[in-house]
């Protein structure tokens, strides 16, 4: 196995594996499963990967796709029915990273929201749900919501989450009007496991709900859609029609299916330990750490002026823990704490820390 695998990153959700690493992996996994091909993202491990998704989630069908993209864009074709407007956070992916595809692809506009009142929050609030619904029924020309989609933990924020009481309120207002809602769960696990909840507890409020499988499962790619069986029975005829019936993706499935096993286990351990490391690093002389609000894998880490950001990155590489590129922001890092924090005691890696930033301070 490549040594590059002991290192520690704080960079990624997962373990970021090079080619080697992966394949290496993959074989292992081959070797002692066993498990057979599918054909055109069909059958085989894949619906193995499907059967066990559903199980977690507490959904009674998932279905494989290539993408997150994809799979947000197939739950909301899907909800929508006849109504055309879709309501989204103003920082959603599936708002600021999709090109516009629902509005060009599947004539579904989507309706941007922040909360008004606190700028910085990851969600929108029961109120202004309720008044886009007003305004668009009203319309001279009637124009209703058919869903409403909610990204938790949000990228573009950090890592922050939707808070719980405001999901729960316009869920549950949702329900009671007949409109549909999506949960864009990428980083599902993670939210669950810092909100001290099972997966299919925090997704269990939604219609449908999207996992990914490359961020923390260690697969190349991929994305897991889950929901009821009048949505998901018969999506793979539309993901083929959006390009999305792959010949083969077992080797996708196969890692996924693995990293499963014991995942919640493993990440409460991590979020215990980055717990610990974060009250070290802020007791290290010359090093801040700043929380994210409602936040989860996350957190800001400041530098005093003596320590350079890129010499520390340098440093730490040496050590065998690897940082994201130094923020423009300010003098330190956004970094993100996975499983690669499982190969070391917390004290050790807060040694190694030490070490590179004592190195890196200028004379």
């Amino acid at each position: 196995m490549a040594s590059s695998i002991r290192k520690i990153n704080f960079q990624y959700d997962g373990l970021a594996l090079s080619p080697l690493e992966s394949t290496e992996r993959l074989g292992e996994i081959l070797q002692r499963e066993h498990y057979d091909a599918d054909s055109y993202s069909l059958g085989g491990v894949v619906e193995v990967l499907e059967q066990k998704m559903a199980g977690i989630l507490e959904k009674e069908r998932a279905i494989f796709m290539p993408s997150g993209t994809l799979a947000n864009h197939l739950a909301l074709k899907a909800l929508v029915g006849s109504s055309r407007r879709v309501i989204v956070q103003e920082k959603s992916h599936i708002y600021n990273d999709s090109g516009d595809c629902m509005q060009q692809l599947s004539g579904i506009n989507l309706i941007p929201l922040k909360n008004q009142e606190k700028p910085e929050a990851a969600g929108y609030t029961l109120a202004q749900v309720k008044s886009v619904l007003n305004v668009s029924s009203a319309g001279k020309v009637k124009t209703d919501v058919g869903v409403i989609s909610i990204e938790s933990p949000v990228r573009r924020l950090n890592g922050m989450v939707f808070p719980r009481e405001d999901i729960l309120h316009i869920v549950d207002y949702a329900k009671e009007i007949g409109v549909r809602t999506h949960l864009d769960g990428a980083r599902l696990f993670i939210a669950a496991a810092y909100a001290g909840m099972s997966p299919s507890e925090y997704a269990a409020p939604f219609d449908t709900v999207y996992v990914s499988l490359y961020k923390y499962f260690n697969a190349p790619f991929g994305a897991i859609l889950a929901g009821s069986r009048d949505i998901i029975d018969g999506m793979y005829h539309q993901r083929r029609m959006f390009g999305g019936g792959l010949n083969e993706v077992w080797s996708s499935a196969a890692p996924a299916l693995d990293a499963l096993d014991g995942f919640m286990e493993r990440y409460s351990t991590v979020v215990k330990m980055t717990a610990e490391l974060k009250n070290a690093l802020d007791s290290m002389p010359g090093l801040k750490v700043e929380n994210m609000r409602n936040g989860t894998n996350v957190f800001r880490l400041k530098l005093d002026d003596s320590i350079e950001a890129g010499a520390l990155k340098k440093e730490l590489l040496i050590q065998g823990i690897q940082f994201p590129g130094p923020e423009t922001g300010f003098n330190g890092f956004y970094l993100k704490t996975n499983e690669s924090l499982l190969r070391e005691p917390v004290e050790s890696v807060v040694l190694k820390i030490k070490i590179a930033v004592d190195n890196s301070r200028s004379l």
